[in-house]
This record gives structure tokens, sequence and C-alpha cells, in this order.
């Protein structure tokens, strides 16, 4: 049995992946998946998964589809001056109450670009395994995860782990970051064969995120979306947020 987390990028070089296979009694191990993490390697990867957590919005705005559905037709543009109901989706305000920021907009952002991706994933994976799309509420096998809201949740200070223009601080950072992971999931989860991984790669690192919180899906330790927005959410997508601790994850619930 096994779980997969994916940070998604709008190249297979930055995409990262991640493995977490069960050894039973309650103990996981992670693997890294070498780059480039191709269409053909993810859709290999997402075969008899369990869960798939993959870093990348899985829909876009109801009310962007609308206006641009409308827009298309040459009928009036439906939205106003205020144009945050096409820009953000109900998950991404969501997820701000929890992480103090406002998630990257899928429809007036680069990334689009990385969501364009998701959804040829998604069909495939539709396709070629599960026999039929699953919804994107994160009820079914896929689900839509956000690594800065872990941490939030988690107590996590990653503040510069991805950080460009100054790679060598960035990787103290996610040293710190894996020690931490490290420490906090020993009871459960063994990091040997990811660690250096990670703190070679953000996008690994973010990846060893998804999946933990692909795990704490099959738990069902994620916030799902409340009832009035569940249809909403299975068409826009719904960030799941663990709602355990890290040292708490793997337990059975």
């Amino acid at each position: 049995m096994h779980v997969l987390g994916i940070d998604l990028a709008a190249r297979p070089a930055t995409t990262g992946a991640v493995v977490l296979e069960s050894g039973g009694a309650g103990r996981w191990s992670a693997r890294s998946v070498g780059s480039p993490a191709d269409d053909d390697l993810l859709v290999e990867l997402a075969r008899d998964a369990v869960a798939v957590g993959v870093d990348a919005p899985l829909g876009w705005p109801d009310a962007f589809v609308d206006a641009v559905t409308a827009h298309h037709g040459f009928r009036p543009w439906p939205g106003a001056t205020d144009r945050a109901p096409m820009t953000h989706r109900e998950t991404d305000r969501r997820t701000r109450a929890i992480t103090g920021r406002l998630p990257l907009s899928v429809s007036a952002d680069l990334l689009g670009v990385v969501a364009m991706r998701c959804a040829l994933l998604q069909r495939r994976w539709a396709d070629e395994i599960w026999g039929g799309p699953e919804p994107r509420d994160g009820s079914g096998v896929l689900g839509e995860t956000y690594p800065a809201a872990a941490f939030a949740v988690w107590g996590i200070d990653a503040r510069g782990y991805k950080a460009r223009r100054r790679p060598e601080e960035a990787s103290e950072v996610r040293s710190s970051i894996v020690s931490e992971l490290t420490r906090r999931t020993d009871r459960w989860l063994g990091l040997d064969g990811v660690d250096d991984a990670c703190i070679a790669s953000d996008h690994v690192l973010d990846a060893l995120v998804c999946a933990i919180v692909a795990v704490a899906m099959t738990r069902g330790a994620t916030e799902p979306p409340p009832a009035d927005l569940i249809e909403t959410a299975r068409r826009e997508g719904w960030i799941r947020v663990p709602t355990c601790t890290l040292d708490d994850v793997g337990s059975p619930r």
C-alpha cells in the first residue's frame, strides 16, 4: 500500500514526487522519485495508490469559468469591478484564514499553467487508472494539498526555504525543517530514503509534505469543505488541510 505526494510544476524538471509505502504495523517509509517527473511517470506512480496529494489547483473558480464562457459566446461579461470571485476559489479564501495569506490565483497568475498540466493528469488518471474522474474536494483518492497550510498547522517555521537568491540559507532552512519532520514523525515514518533529497530541493520537500497530508487523508484527518460548499468544492477543488499533529498522522482513527 502506498500514497503519492506531488509538488506539481509546469515542467517535469521542477516537479517533485515522493512515495510513502506502508510496511505494516503503522509504519511508513519514504522514497523520492528521480527527476524528471513527467506525466507518464506520475500516472504510473498513482497506479494502486490509496491517496494522491497534489500541490496544484484541481480546478478554477466557478465565477471565472462562467465569465470566460459568457465572453467566449459574445454574451455580456458578468463580472464587476470586484474581480475577487473570479481570481480565487472558496478554498483559497478559507486557507487564508490558516496561513495569513491568500494562495496564488489559478486564473490570474502563472499558477494557471500548472493547473492546466494538473487537468491533463486528472484526465489521464481517470482514463487509465480510476475508470472515471475523482471528485476534486478530496473525498476520494485525489486531494489538493498546500504545504504552506500544513506547515502553519504543524507550527513549523518554513520562512526562506524556497529562497532562490540565497541558496545556502534556503538549504539550511530545509535542513532544519527535515530535522523537525524527522523528530516529530519518528514513531510512524522513516525518512532515510528522502531526507537528503529534501534538503537539496524544495520541490522534493514539498512533495514529502503532500505525501504526509495524503496519509492524513486516508485517516480522515484533513478538513473537508463545509456542507454548503461541497458541490462547489467538487468542481473548483478543495485544499485538504491536516487536522492532526505530525505525531498522529500515522495513527488509525
